[in-house]
């Protein structure tokens, strides 16, 4: 049985009093090589691909390192995680606080933690590592990925999600309005194995405008990763109170004609990410009378990752979900990876 190497490796610190002024006052940047990363990981065209894991200090944020891992072992990409300790007084920094015994505990928080993140990804991801203070947790967060111009960011829950599911914070709410990059929500208390890899894709879907959006980043994520793309909408209908007469005969006719053009969306589709390359494995056209129980009409696996776009009212280059992207991402059991609108 291997044993992965536990020698105690240097820290590097560079202090960067140039990034003040709001931003990181202090850079700890550990780089981790994997006893077991092949030639070549993580590099697509000769440059190094990332994705980027957000830990807080306190160790809330290690199912993201578990979600980041699993998508960095999927597609072949480097991991770096991201600690950004809040710098809630301005001038009481880990570089300029007037307290060394604090500035020190601040260092060994997010060191410990950080460490600890380092063991969850599985062996052949090569992971770096970046420990920051800013007074803004999450733009510290984006500026690290656009940094290391990693693919997506990669976030935990709410403390107040269920079990197995996706809440938005406060962070993650931020970086849903702002974020210029591929943001992926993990489940509360996501867990992975090392040999767990993504399985599917499921493209959420309600128009031609959001198939075309979704296209090129959906289908190339699902050709580094190795699988197939599930087409997948969700509505509610509810029927009218009485079984019979005109109000239940006119919600079947609206209902005929939109399943219609779900169909032709689907279909439209499928022909496009066949195009790409990938396999179409399902058209789920999911209904109930409420959004969890349309959702729970889906047979969903165990490494599936929901994609959802940005509405087209959003601003160019910003992710921002529409009424309904919510309340479905509240209540699907997977990682749910939202895009900004091109």
């Amino acid at each position: 049985m291997p044993v992965r190497d536990q020698r105690a490796r240097p820290r590097h610190v560079d202090r960067l009093p140039d990034l003040g002024r709001g931003r990181a006052r202090l850079l700890l940047r550990v780089r981790v090589p994997s006893l077991d990363a092949a030639p070549g990981r993580g590099r697509r065209g000769g440059g190094t691909v990332t994705v980027v894991a957000g830990v807080g200090p306190d160790g809330r944020g290690l199912h993201a390192v578990h979600l980041a891992g699993r998508i960095a072992a999927s597609t072949g990409e480097d991991l770096l995680l991201c600690c950004v300790v809040a710098d809630s007084w301005s001038r009481g920094s880990v570089m300029s606080g007037p307290d060394a015994d604090w500035r020190r505990h601040l260092e060994a928080m997010a060191s410990d933690v950080v460490g600890e993140a380092r063991g969850v990804p599985p062996p052949e991801v090569a992971v770096d590592a970046v420990i920051t203070t800013a007074r803004s947790v999450p733009r510290e967060l984006v500026a690290q990925a656009e940094r290391a111009e990693a693919t997506m960011l990669v976030v935990g829950s709410a403390r107040d999600a269920l079990m197995g599911h996706v809440a938005l914070g406060n962070i993650s709410t931020w970086l849903l309005h702002r974020a210029s990059l591929p943001v992926v929500l993990a489940p509360r208390s996501f867990w992975s194995e090392p040999t767990d890899r993504l399985e599917r894709l499921v493209l959420a879907v309600d128009s031609d405008e959001a198939v075309d959006a979704a296209l090129d980043a959906s289908t190339l994520l699902a050709r580094h990763a190795g699988v197939g793309v599930a087409l997948a909408t969700f509505g509610v209908r509810r029927l009218p109170a009485l079984p019979d007469g005109g109000g239940r005969r006119a919600d079947n006719a609206v209902y005929e004609a939109w399943r219609e053009n779900i169909d032709a969306m689907h279909a439209r589709a499928a022909s496009l990410v066949e195009a790409s390359g990938v396999t179409v494995t399902d058209r789920i056209v999911a209904v109930a009378d409420s959004w969890r129980g349309a959702v729970e009409k889906v047979h969903w696996l165990e490494g599936d990752l929901l994609v959802m776009t940005s509405s087209r009212e959003g601003p160019v280059r910003r992710i921002f979900l529409g009424s309904n992207a919510p309340r479905i991402m509240s209540q699907v059991p997977v990682p749910v990876l939202t895009l900004p609108r091109r």
